[in-house]
């Protein structure tokens, strides 16, 4: 039998968000003005090419890591998108490997993995020192690091693109309408359960 895959983006998808789970997590943890002036600094950066994830990461310099690991549990119970858990358990009994890439900070990606048992996730890594965080990127995750692990994944498990479903493809929760012209489905209303009459 063949094997068969989907990937889960995570912010608008699993995780029900307007600013994205990194900026959520800052917000929670009290830095609302800092992530406010990255978002503007954002907005007029954004059409250059990539800007942020570091300057991002800034943020949280001085945190323990206790804290952000209890505040990113908060996050995915109380943000969790409608219909998550019964997508992936339907998923799951029609015999879908499931994993998850995200550009969102490794405490949400845990956090879910514990909760989904998803195969594999990535995310982005703070470096921390004595429980705290050094406000610098150990492990940067782009769209071009997420691209580059679906591929290895695939590779080593031995799952062909025909096989493979991403949440991207389908369009779930976009908010812009050339992603939705670029999509093979579209699904408007926020309850990821549309997503599976896309998936065999």
């Amino acid at each position: 039998m063949e094997k068969k895959l989907v990937v889960f983006d995570v912010d608008g998808v699993l995780i029900d968000t307007e600013i994205g789970s990194f900026k959520e997590l800052g917000v929670m943890l009290g830095k609302e003005e800092e992530v406010r002036k990255h978002d503007e600094e954002y907005q007029k950066r954004k059409h250059l090419g990539p800007w942020g994830l570091e300057e991002l990461a800034e943020i949280f310099v001085g945190i323990e890591e206790d804290k952000i690991k209890e505040v990113a549990k908060e996050i995915v119970n109380e943000r969790l998108m409608e219909g998550a858990r019964e997508t992936i358990k339907e998923l799951r009994k029609r015999g879908y490997i499931l994993v998850s890439y995200s550009s969102s900070p490794i405490w949400i990606m845990e956090e879910l993995k514990r909760r989904f048992r998803f195969s594999d996730i990535c995310g982005n890594v703070l470096e921390t020192r004595r429980g705290k965080v050094t406000g610098k990127l150990k492990e940067k995750v782009d769209r071009y690091v997420k691209a580059e692990r679906l591929k290895r994944f695939m590779e080593v498990y031995g799952i062909s693109r025909e096989n493979t479903y991403l949440v991207g493809f389908i369009a779930f929760n976009a908010k812009k309408p050339e992603v939705k012209k670029k999509a093979e489905h579209v699904v408007n209303k926020k309850d990821l359960i549309g997503i599976l009459k896309f998936i065999p």
